[in-house]
């Protein structure tokens, strides 16, 4: 199942940068946002994210992004 990979995933991402239950879903959504403007990853053509596209997304969702 492609689609249990992707979830599991994001799970692990989220549990990586210690998301709550509340936060991972959010994330998810935020995922969903992104795809649908047009900001989708590069691992399919569906706009799926690879995972370290799915860690850049975590640092952008939670903020945690270098200011230059």
């Amino acid at each position: 199942m492609v689609k249990k990979k992707d979830i599991q995933q994001v799970e692990a991402v989220a549990r990586e940068f210690n998301m709550t239950e509340e936060e991972r879903r959010e994330f998810g959504d935020f995922l969903e946002e992104e795809k649908a403007v047009g900001n989708g990853g590069t691992k399919n053509e569906r706009g799926d994210f690879s995972y370290q596209e799915l860690r850049q997304k975590a640092r952008e969702f939670l903020g945690l992004e270098k200011s230059s």
